[in-house]
């Protein structure tokens, strides 16, 4: 819930209560550990201000978008404050496998978890999970000081994005680290996703993007994060044969079986939404930037095409 504190000025602090929906794997310079850090979430929120407004014109976008998030040279606009409603103590523990199935390799067949497939890097196919995390279902509170109105209306729907569509923490593009923020007002502009730019060198709305959102409501976030992540797994492999890995390189790097050591970040943002009745719903919003390597870019952009098509026909639409 959204609660007005107080203004003063230019100075306006909101405060969300903020829900951890799916285990969050949020740490600071101990990898292994994790906490809630204020530089994190002012680094997604960055993030997601170049989603919407990052512009062409690098130095132009670098100027505004300094002005609201500070640089060496000048303090921010805003401020966060984070105060635990309950106990956020981090665990090192193993997480549902969701969905399991098959995968066959040197003529043995496995049975794979799709939660373990989606946070493959956090654990060991030995031990278990070797990075804490909150888990589901913890609150936190979330103070929001602005201190310039004028950049009110930007980080504002920053926020909204995150929560929205987005994550914080490690593996947020697989659907961790997802919050639910009640009464947080949604975004009042109906063609967020009908934009006329073109594609830019770094992730932002585009007339390319599609939110797949036909996913039924399920009882829990584990039902959730299982189907869009065997839908984003079974669209990924539809783009070539198996055991070939040139169309998936195109998607995202590194892949381990290809032995690549490149770093390229998928397009697919994987997001479970708690809704006001209680239910979990997942959704695959597709963002697409200018694929870094220019002669492969239209290459970049079919490949995209052909796993979107798969992913209409598993998710029953998109909007």
């Amino acid at each position: 819930m959204e609660f007005y504190i107080s203004r003063f000025k230019d100075i306006e602090e909101k405060e969300f209560e903020v829900e951890v929906v799916t285990p969050l794997f949020l740490g600071g310079a101990d990898t292994k550990k994790a906490e809630l850090r204020i530089p994190s979430f002012k680094g997604a929120l960055r993030f997601w201000w170049r989603v919407i407004y990052g512009s062409d014109d690098i130095e132009d976008m670098k100027k505004r978008e300094d002005e609201i998030f500070g640089s060496t040279d000048r303090k921010t606009s805003f401020d966060l404050k984070i105060y635990s409603m309950t106990d956020c103590s981090p665990k090192l523990s193993n997480l549902p496998k969701g969905k399991e199935f098959k995968v066959q390799s040197k003529g043995k067949t496995f049975h794979l978890g799709i939660l373990d497939y989606l946070a493959f890097g956090l654990r060991d196919f030995r031990t278990g999970y070797t990075k804490e995390h909150i888990p589901d279902k913890n609150k936190f509170k979330l103070t929001l000081v602005i201190k310039n109105k004028n950049a009110k209306g930007e980080i504002e729907n920053a926020f909204r994005m995150l929560v929205y569509f987005g994550g914080i923490g490690a593996k947020s593009r697989n659907g961790f680290g997802s919050l639910y923020v009640p009464n947080l007002q949604p975004f009042q502009n109906k063609n967020l996703f009908n934009s006329t730019s073109s594609t830019k060198d770094f992730t932002s709305l585009s007339n390319k993007c599609i939110l797949f959102n036909q996913f039924s409501p399920v009882n829990d976030w584990t039902q959730a994060l299982s189907e869009i992540g065997m839908a984003y797994k079974d669209a990924r492999l539809s783009i070539e044969r198996k055991h070939s890995y040139e169309k998936r390189l195109l998607i995202a790097k590194p892949i381990v079986q290809a032995r690549n050591n490149d770093r390229h970040s998928k397009p697919y943002f994987l997001h479970v939404s708690k809704l006001p009745n209680g239910k979990y719903q997942g959704q695959i919003l597709f963002m697409p930037y200018n694929y870094y390597e220019p002669a492969k870019r239209a290459e970049y952009f079919k490949t995209c095409e052909k796993m979107n098509n798969k992913l209409r026909e598993l998710s029953g639409g998109a909007k």
